[in-house]
């Protein structure tokens, strides 16, 4: 495929412990993950990220996420069961698929049910009271007609960071998921796939260590004092005063149905529902100052905020064998909406104010895409699409006592509840390719992408002229080369160069509205470039030992230095790192076929050190760079009994590095961070049936 790719077999993600979107940054270049919150984090793809954070707005993101063809809302553990595969796809997308994104896509992809019984039950535990089940059945319940595939997944975990003040282990895990799939065959050429899943998480919330203060401003001088007691205690403890909690429930419905209508010409069309509920309880400077932290519903209330969201995609895929066309036409339909009224309660230095938020989004799409091949050697390919979205949202903002506080223009105009907004935002994105094979088993490719992602809203907004937030543009160049040596034994190669030029680049940071409470403001930053390269490779030295390894560069920054951003002419974009790289390899020992097969597998990852923010302030925060090394041993159908047993750990050097946080804001004056996992072991025994 001439793109930049990664895929991660199931295989994969088990052998290098990847459990959730945290853990997946490593095994892939050019990825990285961040965030405010644990299980939150979103994805960053060649230094193109998540966007807005406010808690209870929606969010385009840069990077889509999708599951089972539906772009959705995935994060955290409960997804990384049952799956066939993951796959990151790099650089501006939309002309084959789903939406659009300037700076990637990463699909989840279920298994499918077939036309065998089988299926496994696995057992884990480990340190941290870790206990794990996961189960998977599939059932032919008419032989080539429809098949049933149920998938179950079930984990609990002590958290790791102890409140010194509650007592509380904060960055728990405690979450249930299952799946289940349908498979409807009724005649030849012609299938429906149903897939329903959910997940319902009720956890401890997530830790806060606070790092650095600003002793000069008023909340900075009131944190200072604990700061030598938090370096004190370290990073596993905090001085968290009230117990946080993460609740969350997901549900989704998706359908797609697939008519080989004829040798020429396919059919295809998905549907689907998704919604998503929230209540979490934070504290975002782990010290008994109270700075800012969002709090519990109140009595009567189940949930602070969710999303509901329908999408309707169809395709019509074809080809001209005459002249050595394949084509794609698609219609995409998204719309998104909270699907109940919306309230979230902050504290802002002891001040609770009520935000009551509404959005309301719709996205609408043609696009088609097209691929010749000239020879057997040099093909053409190219897409197009035309993406119109509308915007609305609204505000309400009110004390304790349901009185209105919020007034329009922020500090100066009337009191005004709620607040509207709307926008219209519209454009075209493009791409061509031409790919040169010359000689068997190695594709060169260039390409240009075109990319563009919808303007918004901020709400609440500092004043009317930051209401409206413009849509940012992306022009991608890249070139590449994918190919399989053969030099004396298998070695296969991926290797990318891009260079990504953007305009009216959204960038997001926290600010500090008077009597709101802390908002993310995005603002378009000018001009910027992000420019590198990503190398991955596999080799299989013996036929018994295969070795995968992948680095990668990026250089991101802005072009120029915008007065009132986060935008600082030269300046490497927040959380990401220049360099990655990493390695990974399995190695099936020698042992009687009596006893089963044995495998040894082992990975490691790096990656440099991390800017927080991108503002011109003397307090500048960096993440230090950090490594991971996990390893595997496990024996596959002991004896012949269909048991698999594997005994696993991942950092296991007890690396403490940051996850993501709450970086440096200069009217609050202080900056903290939530921790990686620490040294995580444990054992697993699956038992295998059917086929």
């Amino acid at each position: 495929m001439p793109v930049a790719i990664s895929a991660i077999s199931a295989q994969t993600l088990e052998q290098m412990g990847v459990r959730s979107t945290d853990d997946l940054q490593k095994a892939v270049p050019g990825v990285n993950v961040s965030g405010q919150r644990r299980d939150d984090a979103s994805f960053y793809i060649r230094g193109q990220g998540p966007g807005i954070f406010s808690f209870g707005q929606r969010n385009f993101t840069s990077v889509a996420t999708y599951f089972a063809e539906v772009p959705a809302l995935v994060s955290g553990p409960g997804v990384f069961f049952d799956l066939g595969a993951v796959q990151i796809l790099k650089g501006p997308q939309g002309t084959l698929f789903g939406r659009n994104t300037t700076g990637g896509a990463v699909l989840f992809d279920p298994q499918r049910p077939t036309q065998k019984i089988e299926g496994y039950v696995q057992l884990s535990a480990g340190n941290y009271a870790y206990r794990e089940l996961e189960a998977v059945m599939n059932l032919p319940v008419l032989p080539d007609l429809l098949s049933i595939r149920l998938a179950g997944n079930v984990a609990e975990r002590r958290g790791f960071t102890t409140s010194v003040l509650t007592g509380q282990h904060l960055d728990g895990r405690d979450y249930q998921a299952y799946r289940a799939s349908i498979l409807f065959t009724p005649a030849a050429g012609l299938e429906n796939l149903t897939i329903v899943d959910g997940r319902e998480k009720d956890q401890s919330g997530t830790s806060a260590i606070i790092r650095q203060v600003d002793p000069n401003t008023a909340t900075g001088a009131l944190i200072a004092p604990y700061l030598a007691q938090q370096q004190a205690l370290g990073v596993r403890k905090t001085l968290l005063p009230i117990a946080l909690y993460d609740r969350q429930s997901g549900f989704g419905v998706t359908n797609k149905t697939v008519w080989e209508a004829s040798d020429a010409i396919t059919l295809k069309n998905i549907i689907s529902f998704r919604r998503n509920r929230v209540d979490q309880a934070s504290d975002f400077d782990g010290t008994p100052v109270n700075t800012f932290l969002i709090q519990n519903v109140p009595a009567g209330r189940e949930w602070q905020i969710g999303q509901e969201q329908f999408t309707e995609e169809f395709q019509v895929q074809g080809k001209v064998r005459s002249i050595g066309l394949d084509y794609i036409l698609g219609y995409y339909h998204e719309l998104t909406k909270p699907g109940f009224p919306q309230e979230v309660r902050q504290s802002l230095f002891g001040n609770v104010s009520v935000r009551n938020l509404g959005y309301r989004d719709q996205s609408d799409a043609l696009f088609a895409h097209a691929e010749l091949g000239l020879t057997d050697q040099l093909q053409l390919s190219g897409g197009f699409r035309y993406t119109w979205d509308k915007r609305a949202a609204s505000i309400g903002v009110f004390n304790t006592a349901g009185v209105c506080t919020q007034r329009v223009p922020t500090g100066t105009g009337p009191i005004t509840c709620p607040f509207e907004a709307s926008g219209k935002f519209k454009a075209p994105s493009y791409d061509a390719t031409i790919q040169y094979k010359p000689m068997d088993r190695v594709l060169t490719y260039l390409s240009y992408r075109r990319g563009y992602k919808s303007g918004g809203l901020n709400l609440p907004s500092p004043g009317p002229e930051f209401t409206t937030f413009k849509p940012e543009h992306v022009d991608s160049f890249e070139i590449g080369l994918k190919a399989d040596w053969d030099i004396g034994v298998p070695l296969r190669t991926n290797f990318s160069a891009f260079v990504d030029k953007y305009k009216d680049i959204q960038i997001s940071q926290p600010v500090v509205i008077p009597g709101v409470a802390i908002t993310s403001l995005v603002q378009n930053a000018g001009k910027a470039t992000n420019k590198g390269f990503e190398f991955e490779g596999t080799i299989r030295p013996l036929d018994t030992l295969t070795i995968n390894g992948f680095v990668s560069y990026l250089d991101a920054h802005s072009d120029v230095t915008v007065p009132g951003t986060a935008a600082i002419k030269g300046r490497q974009t927040a959380f990401q790192p220049k360099w990655k790289y990493g390695v990974n390899g399995k190695l099936d020992l020698p042992v009687s076929d009596a006893l089963g097969t044995v495998s040894l597998s082992a990975d490691y990852s790096w990656q440099g050190k991390v800017n927080t923010n991108e503002t011109n302030t003397a307090f500048l925060t960096t993440y230090p760079s950090h490594g991971l090394l996990g390893a595997r041993v496990e024996l596959k159908d002991v004896a012949g009994s269909g048991i698999d047993l594997a005994v696993f750990g991942t950092n296991l050097t007890n690396k403490a590095y940051i996850l993501g946080g709450f970086p440096l804001v200069s009217s609050l004056g202080f900056e903290s961070a939530y921790y990686g996992e620490p040294r995580m072991y444990g054992m697993s025994a699956r038992i295998r049936f059917g086929n």
